[in-house]
């Protein structure tokens, strides 16, 4: 999301700027997030910690619970995850971006297009669907492991064995629906 200055001219909303340039970790599969798929922990510069549950859209810090708004957290989620491109016109970016996390950012390209942030440059075309995260042990409602593996869709959380991706139905507003 982006807003306009006194001029006219488009600058990128502040929340997305913090969470993309100030020095948060992203962490998918430790602690509180430990074998929870679309959970994640967010680690600040100053040592805070907040639990992110990126499919259901929430976040446990003051921000968000207490704005009711999309809070710096949940979008360095999407970023890191590459649920939302990086815009292109940021500086400064943190170099960590989605180090801790199994999925890869990317950023916006000037013709609309997304580059892949991890690989050389490459445009990718949305069309092609998403780079599934996983695969995952599966587990029972006790906890138990099943012996199959499922993955994650990384722009809307869906979960499907993995091999049947082809069958997944997406959530709706999801850029691979």
């Amino acid at each position: 999301m982006s807003t306009n200055d006194t001029h006219g001219n488009e600058r990128i909303d502040p929340r997305d700027e913090r969470a993309l340039t100030q020095y948060l970790t992203v962490l998918d599969d430790t602690g509180r997030a430990r074998d929870a798929p679309g959970l994640y922990l967010v680690v600040s510069e100053s040592g805070s910690e907040y639990l992110v549950d990126a499919v259901e859209g929430v976040c446990e810090c003051p921000d968000h619970r207490h704005r009711d708004v999309r809070c710096k957290h949940l979008r360095r989620v999407a970023f890191a995850t590459g649920e939302r491109p990086i815009p292109a016109d940021v500086d400064g970016i943190d170099e960590q971006l989605g180090m801790h996390v199994d999925a890869t950012p990317q950023r916006a390209a000037a013709d609309g297009g997304i580059i892949d942030a991890g690989d050389d440059g490459e445009i990718l075309d949305e069309r092609d669907g998403p780079d599934w995260v996983g695969p995952f042990p599966e587990v029972d409602r006790y906890g138990e492991p099943t012996g199959e593996r499922f993955v994650r869709c990384p722009a809307c959380g869906v979960e499907v064995l993995a091999g049947e991706e082809h069958h997944a139905t997406h959530r709706p507003a999801c850029r691979f629906e």
